[in-house]
């Protein structure tokens, strides 16, 4: 996995090319500065290597590591486990660093990890499942190592540990007979049962056999007979390979219904254990029988089953029932998988107390029940997440009607208790109907369909397709190539010029990103910019771009030359604590002129003018750089925001450009616009121009600036027509 672009003594950043353990120093340094930096990361590893080695159990490695890695400069640093493996993986934080809300016990899952966008998540042993992994947000400094440096150094402390562990446990462990002998006196008078999967017989002892009536010479069952006498909804813990005991550790208590051979339905109370010292992985297990005078047997029943706040069906009978519904499905019989959501459920429990959120999911369970068509099964996975099941579907629209159906169900208002009005609750739905395959494909597939209704707008439903199969694959292709190219220096910048309309000159340049893909060459920014700015990969590339902006801004200023830069900002990159004071910083390293700089945001970005977006605007202000709109007249168009911070400049989108002189309602809107921004005092820059007709018509309507295919094409650096001359007031 990608580490983090070092921070360069001469630019903003500048990534690793090399692949070398301690990263890329930067070339464009003198030998002496290089060297004492390179002397400084050594030691810091060294003394990180040594302090890990110290440690003498796993917390305390946990926390020297996120202490290491939190002093290279992330801001924030989270160490996790992974706890449960489900469609939802459950972590656990180990220990923490940074302003962060989590700490060391708190868990969450990985799609919560996804949606907080970090910076890099690096693994402490690559392939280990019981391994953990480091989470980090920010840019580290450059002198001091590498995130993977550190990761494989805290891995390698790791895997002795453990050892070290796993040696002492395996000296004190008690062989399988003693477990099943300590579970006996727990659960006295217990019959017992073994399970081989070498033979696949489920071996009944004598007391066992007299609970369900066998007689002494009837052969042990197969595990399919064995299966055939538990009760179809509680199979799933209760069947050798899938009991949670096959794969670690004993499990707890779990009840369960047994047909015996006089066609009576009996309740046990079973617990079951791998026997680890065999090569077979035999599963045992001891049963109590609670039918007789047991007046919880019924809860004890349906604690195992059912989720306990709303009574829906748990994970376990949900993953049961959908396996077998799988197995008896056919092409014309399918099964349909419905995942929903409630839309910012989150916002309901920060606001209106974990209470009123407990209330609202018992509701919607009601709900989902009253929409639920015969022989469905609900059941919630956990949070705000709910499933219905609906087995014997033959068409994909018959489980739309019926997600659909459920989506305005639960939008109807409803009475909270403490709230003093209806409340209304909004929510999304996935759908994927399959009749082959396994239950983890069918919610992946459902998943899929769930992100595209909420990417929507929310509050509608979505069916998967196999173009969804292509996107997500697509953004996955697209994400690695990013992390590659920020790995391996594979980023580049070209430069589109830009001029002055009046005197037809060339003013200034846009830095314009690429990506080198050692298959596909070199690619614009619509195949990966969404993606980067999906996964917060963004701000490593606006980073690297702006070290190379500074770099080049310092080339052009030895050589006499006076030239603005424009350059692309995203909003999630001013909202880095960071990014300011390091531009300023690398700003003034460098001796570029702040002037010199023209930053571009979005009308996104001023919509969302967050406390931090909007210091990070006027630290750029305050170095002298100009800010202003790009691409106006593609989001909201609102006029009002254009107040909301003092701009520069405006870019009008080449959507309005193109077509000038065919369209007389083009010309009056672009005419319209240029006067707007010439009342709040800003600099118009019209994009896409491609003819003589359009650049006449723009500098009779006062534009000016203009850029596009008529005055150049994106160039490397020396391809750009120097010398230039120095550039006009103004931005």
């Amino acid at each position: 996995m990608g580490g983090l672009p070092a921070t360069s003594t001469t630019g903003l950043v500048d990534s690793p090319a090399d692949g070398s353990a301690v990263g890329r120093l930067d070339r464009r340094v003198d030998g002496g500065l290089a060297l004492t930096t390179e002397v400084n990361v050594g030691a810091a590893l060294l003394r990180a290597q040594r302090r890990f080695g110290e440690c003498r159990d796993l917390t305390a490695l946990a926390e020297e590591l996120v202490t290491e890695v939190h002093r290279c400069g992330h801001q924030r640093v989270l160490l996790l486990e992974t706890v449960a493996r489900s469609r939802h993986r459950e972590l656990e934080v180990l220990a923490a660093r940074g302003d962060l809300l989590l700490v060391a016990g708190r868990r969450f899952t990985g799609t919560d990890l996804t949606r907080m966008s970090p910076s890099a998540v690096v693994e402490l042993v690559p392939g280990h499942p019981r391994a953990p992994r480091l989470a980090v947000w920010g840019v580290a400094d450059a002198s001091t190592p590498a995130l993977e440096v550190l990761a494989a150094a805290g891995g390698a402390a790791w895997r002795a540990l453990v050892a070290t562990d796993d040696a002492r446990r395996a000296g004190t462990e008690l062989s399988g007979a003693q477990l099943l002998l300590s579970g006996a006196l727990r659960l006295a008078g217990l019959g017992s049962w073994s399970w081989n999967p070498a033979t696949g017989v489920v071996a009944l002892d004598d007391r066992l056999r007299e609970m369900l009536g066998l007689d002494a010479e009837e052969p042990d069952p197969d595990l399919d007979a064995w299966r055939a006498r538990i009760h179809p909804d509680d199979r799933g813990p209760f069947t050798g390979v899938e009991d949670p005991a096959a794969h670690a550790g004993t499990s707890a208590p779990y009840p369960f219904r047994v047909r015996t051979a006089d066609e009576r339905e009996r309740t046990f109370l079973g617990m079951s254990v791998p026997l680890a010292t065999t090569s077979t992985s035999v599963v045992q297990g001891l049963v109590l029988d609670v039918s007789a005078g047991e007046k919880s047997t019924g809860e004890l029943v349906r604690l195992a089953q059912c989720d306990s706040l709303t009574g829906l069906a748990n994970r376990s009978v949900l993953d049961t029932r959908l396996a077998e519904a799988l197995e008896r499905a056919t092409p014309t019989d399918a099964v349909a998988l419905v995942l929903l959501d409630l839309d910012r459920f989150k916002l309901v429990n920060d606001t209106l107390g974990h209470q009123i959120g407990d209330a609202l999911l018992r509701q919607v369970a009601v709900r989902l029940e009253d929409a639920a068509p015969p022989g469905a099964t609900l059941a919630r996975l956990g949070g705000d997440e709910f499933v219905v099941m609906v087995p014997g579907v033959s068409r994909t629209d018959a489980a739309a009607l019926i997600a659909r159906d459920i989506i305005r169900r639960v939008r109807s208002p409803m009475l909270l208790p403490g709230l003093p009005e209806p409340f209304v609750c909004t929510s999304s739905a996935g759908i994927a109907v399959g009749h082959s395959g396994t239950g983890d494909e069918l919610f992946r597939s459902a998943d899929m369909a769930l992100y595209r209704a909420k990417d929507g707008g929310r509050d509608r439903v979505a069916v998967y397709d196999s173009a969804m199969r292509d996107e997500a694959q697509a953004r996955r292709d697209a994400e690695h190539r990013v992390r590659r190219a920020l790995r391996t220096d594979g980023l580049r910048v070209v430069w589109q010029p830009i001029v002055d309309l009046r005197r037809g000159e060339l003013v200034a340049a846009e830095a314009l990103v690429r990506l080198e893909d050692p298959v596909e060459g070199l690619l614009e920014p619509k195949s990966f910019v969404d993606t980067a700015e999906d996964t917060g990969l963004i701000v490593d590339v606006d980073t690297w771009v702006l070290g190379e902006v500074l770099r080049q801004l310092r080339e052009w200023r030895r050589a006499g030359q006076g030239l603005q830069v424009s350059f692309n900002v995203s909003g999630k990159t001013l909202e880095h604590p960071a990014f300011a004071h390091r531009l300023a910083h690398s700003v003034e390293s460098t001796g570029a002129a702040g002037s010199s700089l023209l930053a571009e945001v979005t009308e996104r970005t001023l919509i969302d003018l967050s406390t931090s977006t909007r210091a990070s605007l006027g630290e750029l202000r305050s170095i002298g750089a100009r800010v202003g709109l790009d691409d106006f007249g593609t989001g909201y168009s609102s006029l009002s925001y254009l107040d909301r911070f003092p701009l520069s400049f405006l870019k009008i989108d080449m959507s309005f450009v193109r077509p000038l002189g065919t369209s007389e309602r083009a010309a009056a809107v672009v005419e319209a616009l240029i006067g707007l921004a010439h009342a709040h005092g800003m600099v118009v820059t019209a994009e896409g121009v491609e003819t003589e007709q359009q650049a006449a018509m723009l500098r009779e309507m006062g534009c000016d600036r203009a850029q596009g295919w008529l005055f150049g094409r994106p160039v490397t650096a020396g391809d750009l027509p120097l010398p230039l001359p120095l550039p006009p007031a103004g931005p």
